[in-house]
């Protein structure tokens, strides 16, 4: 007969066999997964930055392309409106499609200007000041459209807020170029037409991923960077699809150069301000959105890196992120290396 209870030593046994973890053991596993589970969310907080990144890149190149579309579809000027972001101008984090309405060319079919110098040509720029005849409607109208006469010849730029009967004209003349009437004279009446700046179309806007945005501090042409401004920034395309012209604050120009946006992160603008110091051009995550001025194609490429040890002659050795000319110089690489690399298309 088996006795009622175990032994001693096979009860002493079982309690040994059944010890639990201790304090210190607990507390060093507990360590080890919170350690684990912060670098993890570090990982994955980066990897879902690229991909608002790509995505907004993905979603200007569709967007910028319809618009482009639209223009060549209705036969009148259209393009995109990149929205600053209130606060921090140069960042953009939403667009809006635009087109140009009908030139308006006064009130009646004999609407015509008699143009006359105000201040003699200097630095090539003449102001002139169109008298109208008969009165046009001057909410129609607004300062920074565009003056055509005789529907030929070079553009004029409203510079201040029009009246009735007057509009004050500035003209940029090439070298060499004049004005056909000489000063203190008026021109014989003409006929003109006045291309207003783009409006709002019917087309919903797009809004960027949330912390993705095109960086304007490094965004622009290779002649103009946009930069900071009250104003938004219009970019247009003309009805064959190439590049119309490119308005930002109160500048107008024609669309004769690439456009370049850099797709980046928010924390990231102004240059310097991120915890690593980097610039959006410097983080390799980021993408340019390049349009090209003939045939108003829009492409997506990767922010190649670039060697900052090739510094040309002319800039004292090493790179100083601090130097405006050798951002200059660092930006123009990374365009070059951008519409060289392999289009990533609308991905």
């Amino acid at each position: 007969m088996a006795p009622p209870f175990p032994p001693r030593e096979l009860i002493d046994a079982r309690r040994v066999s059944r010890r639990g973890f201790t304090l210190v053991e607990l507390l060093v596993v507990i360590s080890i997964i919170v350690i684990l589970m912060a670098v993890g969310v570090r990982v994955m907080q980066f990897s879902v930055e690229d991909r608002r990144t790509r995505e907004a890149a993905r979603e200007i190149n569709v967007y910028v392309a319809s618009a482009r579309n639209r223009a060549m579809e209705i036969g009148r000027p259209c393009g995109v409106m990149l929205r600053r972001l209130p606060g921090q101008p140069l960042c953009v984090v939403g667009l809006e499609q635009v087109e140009v309405p009908p030139a308006y060319a006064g009130e009646t079919l004999d609407s015509t200007a008699q143009l006359q110098i105000l201040t003699p040509v200097s630095g090539g720029l003449a102001t002139v000041r169109a008298q109208l005849t008969p009165d046009i409607n001057a909410t129609l109208v607004s300062q920074g459209d565009l003056v055509q006469f005789n529907c030929q010849g070079p553009l004029y730029t409203i510079t201040e807020p029009p009246t009735a009967n007057s509009l004050t004209l500035q003209i940029t003349l090439l070298p060499g170029q004049m004005l056909p009437w000489p000063n203190g004279t008026s021109s014989l009446p003409m006929p003109y037409q006045i291309i207003r700046r783009p409006t709002k179309s019917a087309a919903a806007g797009l809004q960027l991923p949330v912390r993705a945005v095109i960086d304007l501090e490094f965004s622009g042409t290779d002649d103009h960077s946009i930069g900071a401004s009250d104003s938004p920034v219009w970019i247009m395309f003309s009805p064959t699809g190439a590049l119309d012209r490119i308005y930002h604050g109160s500048e107008t120009h024609l669309g004769t150069e690439p456009i370049y946006l850099l797709v980046g992160k928010q924390e990231r603008v102004p240059a310097g301000s991120a915890e690593d110091g980097l610039a959006n051009w410097q983080d390799t995550k980021n993408l340019w959105v390049m349009l090209n001025p003939q045939t108003g194609l829009v492409t997506t490429a990767e922010n190649v890196p670039v060697d900052l040890t090739k510094l040309p002659a002319g800039l004292i050795r090493p790179f100083d992120p601090t130097k405006v000319e050798h951002v200059q110089w660092a930006l123009r690489q990374a365009r070059e290396l951008a519409q060289g690399g392999q289009s990533m298309g609308g991905r």
